[in-house]
């Protein structure tokens, strides 16, 4: 019986500057793990293993950051000067309810801050139907964690010497989760999730004796889950500041609402008097917040059998190849509903065509959908969809043993990643956008139950060849391992950030080379070096459909406004770059925007590695030790539309660890990243404010003591 216990809480690294800001550091965490194992042995060639893991996991506040807070600037005057801001009406009262509520909040002093300030409120508006209604109070920006996992492992030896295995393993979550998903101080945009996950997998596996000169391994496999998520969007339209929004609108306390001449564009086709729909009435010609609340599922199922042998061609040379044959299958059931505080933000509304349809039209829910639509668009739908894959995957190795210190050998593998559905609920469903159809939502406009693209994405497939050697000298002193590779990816799925969350497509293909070389040498016995370096050449062989930059969709916009708007005979255009052009179906209605990443650098590091150094000096019963590490890494950039804002220049990360151990305990000071790096992991588009950007930051500059004693 073993059982370990880990209890674990960490302060915040990020200094929220915001004004009464709600938590003044994140992210804050709490952490607890227990682990239980049990060993059984009920025969001298039978044993059993249980284990049991239990987690919970609290973090409160984000390690997003801000870095770049103006908008995009167009060439207006064909000059080839960008000088001129150009972003969407919602995106422009964002900006214009920052500059009146933050003033200092611009992009010259955001450039002169620390990386570790944020600057916002921290809250998540609204929550969901399984917390609490929509109308109820704001959850805390963060995730609330549990986990159990069980496995179970019976192994037997036959008399003849063959194995038989079974592995069982049962593993649940559940989480609640809150994004502040503006990141900004201002009451703008919230998304809330809870999500229940399950899995059971059963392994079985006959291995025969390994002493013969060809041994081998048959098995099955089959993994079974389930994976729910409720989710609410809320959508503030006053920014929490009613008097500063009126100030933008002309009088009305918040941006989501019609005009006049809109409003009485609507009564005509409705054969309504003008009167009939006035200015500035909540829930009916204007909204204080707006909302989305959907639901989607995801049934997995699949079963793989596979088989390995090794045949030892002599006794240096020997020839390993393996098969496995795998089968899934997803279902998927994603629902969106599009609502408001006068409805109630946990309110399934109907769609506007169906109150049309009776006889009797809800033109409140018409206009307030239709709204959404056109500011964020957010359409209603409901899929239900289904894909099934199945995938055949060899490997060979050859190993050469050149002598005992020396070891070469050549692979060819071959591997897939299934595809699946998308989660959020950006995703839209057809959409018949020709001049029938003034309005989306009127009937016939939306085709709810069929997916536009990007809702399915398809399976990666690679191969990899790859040469590499193992060797030892100075009679086991120095170690050294190399290794080439080239692979190729096939439909690679790329994740890119989309309006509330990460999208996953295809790139047609992506193709990727390098090396990696590891070194250790003892150079005596109370120092060690340790050295790691990799090189790695990724591009993209094709990638037509990439998503477009901020920069280059404002391009686009631009030139339709230009031209007095797109009709589908306009001809195509593009971006300044030339890179991101418009899309259209064969009736010649636009579809989106992309852009072709065709041959570009994928932003993978070329090369990362690591320089350490270990040193020992015993005193008396004790051992004085020091170890250091520096791990560095070249340029990337940590977003799928390789936007050059989001650029991580080159940085080394050192490492110290010193302290006295004896032969049950031990107590160390410990520093990490001692030279303070600001490390940038990844970043996405603001919301709703085109042209900023935020990223996420790991943890600066940290020292410790560890003690541990053995009993």
């Amino acid at each position: 019986i073993r059982l370990s216990v880990m209890d674990r809480s960490i302060d915040g690294y990020l200094d929220n500057l915001a004004p009464n800001a709600t938590y003044p550091d994140s992210p804050t965490t709490d952490e607890t793990i227990m682990r239980l194992g049990l060993q059984w042995q009920p025969s001298e060639n039978t044993s059993v293993g249980l284990r049991y893991t239990y987690a919970e996991y609290e973090r409160i506040g984000s390690n997003s950051v801000v870095t770049t807070f103006a908008p995009t600037l167009v060439d207006a005057n064909g000059d080839g000067v960008r000088e001129t801001p150009f972003v969407p009406a919602s995106n422009a009262a964002m900006y214009g309810i920052m500059g009146i509520a933050y003033p200092g909040f611009n992009a010259s002093t955001y450039a002169n801050r620390s990386s570790r300030d944020i600057y916002y409120d921290g809250l998540s508006l609204g929550g969901t139907e399984a917390l609490d209604n929509g109308n109820g109070p704001e959850r805390v920006s963060g995730t609330d964690t549990e986990n159990q996992e069980f496995s179970l492992n019976i192994e037997h030896e036959f008399a003849n010497g063959m194995t038989l295995t079974s592995v069982t393993g049962f593993s649940e979550y559940e989480y609640k989760d809150g994004i502040e998903a503006d990141f900004l101080p201002v009451d703008f945009i919230g998304r809330s999730d809870d999500s229940e996950f399950e899995q059971f997998s059963q392994e079985i596996r006959l291995a025969s004796d390994l002493d013969g000169r060809f041994s081998w391994v048959v098995g099955a496999n089959y993994i079974d889950s389930s994976q729910d998520i409720n989710r609410n969007v809320s959508v503030d339209g006053t920014f929490g500041q009613p008097a500063g929004t009126a100030l933008l609108t002309g009088g009305l306390p918040t941006i989501l609402a019609y005009s006049p001449a809109q409003l009485a564009g609507v009564a005509a086709a409705f054969g309504l008097p003008p009167q009939a729909l006035p200015v500035g009435v909540e829930g009916l010609s204007m909204w204080s917040t707006v909302g989305r609340l959907s639901e989607w599922s995801q049934d997995t199922e699949s079963w793989a059998v596979f088989a390995q042998g090794t045949f030892n061609i002599t006794d240096n040379l020997s020839l390993i190849a393996g098969v496995r044959y795998t089968e899934e299958t997803k279902e998927a059931d994603a629902q969106t509903w599009l609502n408001s505080t006068a409805q109630g933000l946990a309110t399934k509304t109907l769609y506007p065509e169906e109150s049309i349809l009776a006889g009797q039209p809800d033109i409140g829910n018409l206009l307030q959908q239709e709204l959404q639509g056109s500011f964020f668009d957010s359409w209603a739908h409901h899929f239900i969809d289904e894909r099934k894959t199945d995938q055949v995957i060899p490997a060979v190795t050859l190993n050469w043993n050149a002598s005992d210190d020396h070891l070469l050998y050549a692979s060819y593998t071959e591997g897939f990643k299934s595809g699946g559905f998308n989660a959020v609920d950006d995703q839209n469903p057809v959409i018949n956008r020709s001049p029938f159809c003034p309005l989306q939502n009127l009937p016939g406009c939306i085709n709810r139950t069929e997916p536009g693209p990007g809702f399915e994405y398809d399976d990666e497939t690679a191969w990899s060849v790859e040469l590499g050697g193992k060797h030892t000298f100075l009679d086991g002193r120095m170690r050294l391992n190399w290794a080439y590779f080239n692979s190729e990816y096939e439909d690679q799925q790329v994740s890119t950030f989309v309006g509330l969350g990460f999208v996953v497509t295809n790139a047609a293909s992506t193709e990727i080379s390098g090396f990696e070389v590891d070194a250790a040498f003892q150079v005596t016995e109370k120092l060690r070096l340790n050295a790691a370096i990799g090189y790695v050449d990724a591009e993209y062989g094709s990638f037509e459909g990439a998503a477009c930059t901020a920069l280059q969709t404002s391009d686009i916009e631009f030139l339709n406004f230009a031209t007095g708007g797109l009709t589908p005979s306009s001809p195509n255009i593009s971006s300044a770059d030339g890179l991101c052009e418009q899309q259209f179906d064969a009736a010649g209605n636009r579809t989106g925007i992309s852009q072709d990443l065709s041959g570009a650098w994928t932003g993978t590091a070329e090369y990362s590695g690591s320089l350490g150094a270990v040193y020992v000096q015993p005193l008396g019963s004790m051992v004085w030790f020091t170890e250091v590490d520096v791990n560095f890494t070249d340029d990337y950039i940590y977003t799928g539309d390789l936007d050059p804002i989001d650029f991580q220049e080159g940085l080394e990360r050192i490492n110290l660890r010193t302290g006295l151990r004896g032969d049950n305990w031990m107590l160390m000071l410990y520093g990490r990243n001692i030279t303070d790096e600001s490390i940038r992991s990844g970043g996405a588009d603001v919301p709703l404010a085109r042209g900023s950007h935020m990223s996420y930051y790991g943890r600066g500059e940290v020292w410790g003591i560890q003690a541990a004693w053995e009993f």
